[in-house]
């Protein structure tokens, strides 16, 4: 099962991951040009940290879908 702190990581790292293969030159070029496309509504990583913090419940069984990377 994947708990909400390693979803938060898994959110931010995907986001990461992405802004960096951006700038990738070996990468082709039709792909790198993809990547702003996706980016456009990505969280940012201060999105992802508030709506780790702070979010509601979206399961509808009381449980956060996100949580703080540091829970353990």
């Amino acid at each position: 099962m994947t708990m909400p702190n390693e979803r938060t990581r898994a959110l931010r790292w995907a986001g990461e991951f992405l802004r960096e293969a951006k700038r990738h030159e070996g990468l082709p070029e039709e792909l790198r040009k993809q990547i702003p496309f996706i980016l456009r509504h990505y969280p940012s990583a201060l999105d992802i940290e508030h709506q780790a913090r702070h979010g509601d419940d979206v399961s509808g069984i009381g449980g956060r879908w996100l949580g703080p990377e540091e829970q353990r």
